[in-house]
């Protein structure tokens, strides 16, 4: 018999899925998921709040907002081999 997770994912879990499946290196990520915010990119420190475990004092969390942002942009790289 198998059983289904009903747990759904965090927007923080999903983002770190998407940087994982994109095959880039966390600076290139935020790099890609700045795009499109104009004057207001989000920072190195902001960013790794967002990678960080959620009983971090560090842990920040992501938007339902910002994922679907981040959706958008990963959505427009190919990952490289």
């Amino acid at each position: 018999m198998v059983y289904m997770s009903t747990k759904e994912k965090t927007n923080n879990e999903r983002l770190r899925e998407l940087i994982q499946a994109s095959g880039l290196t966390q600076p290139v990520a935020l790099t890609v998921f700045n795009r499109g915010l104009g004057a207001r990119p989000y920072s190195e420190s902001a960013w790794k709040s967002f990678l960080s475990r959620p009983d971090s004092s560090r842990f920040r969390a992501l938007s339902d907002e910002m994922l679907a942002h981040a959706e958008r942009q990963f959505a427009k790289v190919k990952k490289t081999a």
